[in-house]
């Protein structure tokens, strides 16, 4: 990417990404939807499918990508490291005293609220699994619940999220953004270097997910998204650059298409790749990169940015985050309500009842805890000027009457 940049006010551009946002959740629901059939590829369990059969062809065919959940999360992850970074980049003099229990209070407070949502379809039907033990559905299922599963999962940090799969994800959104100083700092680093960035945040992912350590798996596509954020200057001159030139459709198709065969390429070499785990480590790592070739896609392609600002992609952004919270219990509450039906019946119910309570959840708790989290800011940091003032007029006493006004106009300016 050039090195020369133009300031320019916020862009209708990120619009987009809400709707790239949406487009994911719902993949997730898919994702989880079919994860409730024993023999869906990939399930915990060990699915299979005949060559030729339905299963085969949206499990190893470009077909996957509709339910590629995994996958669907690292794009999350990669959105979050953008768009929480960018202000922090963007703004001289950010708020970091505000941003803390403003960001903790906009994650907490819609995780401990689909807590007690998902405890409640949990203890609607007992959940006593008729599939075979080591199954998704088994896994996910809790017979005996108590309220000691509610405490567990509400401690992102050192609990489970037994009674709400999704949950999972949420504890490396919240170490994000607790250590989210370092993954600017290091971004801000190798702005000139981005491409070692990116090779970097790779490699660690390849580590990760040949170790099976979740930090190293998971956090590094955060900093894929705090590269774009530091360098969102130059993506957005490169883009109008390449807008420009009559080659401009196949070069956008080539990325958006390659960035989504990559994001699903240790499926599409068919369930041969277990045979080969170190070139499916080695595809896991590029997972991250995959993300982030979408994300600059739906920025810099001005007809898929205007699939992603259509109102079905925006509103399915909107109600993403509630959408992604509470769709697991309601699918798995759907299935024991429909026992004994073909498996994609309680689908038929769940997955709109799914999005129907999403809505719900967004309007009448999301929405809200988006002002409660300003308000926890502004608390905090009002707090903090209010002592850091009197520290000053303690420091004041000894001095000159002239260097007391200057204090005073530093102290104003910040």
């Amino acid at each position: 990417m050039d090195e020369t940049t133009t300031p320019r006010p916020a862009s209708s551009r990120l619009t987009a990404l809400d709707g790239l946002r949406g487009l994911a959740a719902v993949i997730v629901v898919f994702h989880h939807a079919m994860y409730t059939n024993p023999d869906f590829p990939g399930t915990p369990g060990g699915g299979s499918a005949p060559v030729g059969s339905a299963m085969w062809w949206i499990s190893y065919t470009p077909l996957k990508f509709m339910t590629a959940g995994v996958e669907s999360v690292i794009v999350f992850f990669v959105l979050s490291g953008l768009v929480v970074t960018l202000p922090v980049v963007r703004h001289r003099g950010f708020d970091w005293v505000a941003y803390f229990p403003r960001r903790v209070v906009r994650l907490m407070v819609p995780v401990a609220a689909s807590v007690l949502l998902a405890a409640a379809w949990v203890a609607a039907i007992p959940q006593i699994s008729t599939q075979a033990s080591g199954t998704w559905l088994s896994n996910s299922s809790t017979p005996n619940f108590s309220w000691e599963y509610i405490v567990k999962a509400v401690d992102l940090l050192g609990g489970d999220g037994q009674i709400n799969n999704p949950l999972w994800s949420l504890r490396w959104e919240l170490l994000f953004s607790l250590a989210l100083p370092v993954f600017a700092v290091v971004a801000i680093a190798v702005r000139k270097w981005w491409i070692g960035g990116l090779v970097l945040a790779c490699t660690l992912t390849w580590l990760g997910s040949r170790a099976g350590s979740g930090e190293l798996e998971y956090l590094p596509a955060f900093f894929v998204g705090a590269v774009i954020a530091v360098r969102m200057d130059a993506v957005r001159n490169v883009a109008d650059r390449i807008n420009a030139r009559w080659y401009r459709h196949p070069l956008w198709a080539a990325l958006t298409v390659g960035s989504g065969l990559l994001l699903i390429a240790p499926w599409l070499f068919g369930p041969g790749i277990a045979q080969l785990p170190e070139l499916g480590h080695a595809l896991k790592g590029l997972v991250p990169l995959a993300a982030a070739g979408l994300v600059v896609a739906v920025l810099g392609w001005k007809p898929l940015r205007a699939v992603f600002e259509s109102r079905p992609f925006q509103f399915a952004g909107t109600i993403s985050f509630s959408l992604y919270l509470v769709h697991v219990p309601i699918l798995i509450f759907s299935t024991y309500l429909f026992a004994g039906e073909p498996w994609f019946v309680p689908l038929l119910f769940g997955i709109p009842l799914a999005v129907a309570v999403s809505v719900a959840f967004t309007w009448l708790l999301e929405k809200r805890s988006h002002g409660w989290a300003k308000a926890a800011g502004v608390w905090a940091s009002e707090r903090y000027r209010a002592w850091f003032g009197r520290e000053e007029t303690a420091l004041e006493a000894g001095r000159p009457a002239e260097e007391r006004e200057g204090s005073r106009e530093s102290a104003g300016h910040r």
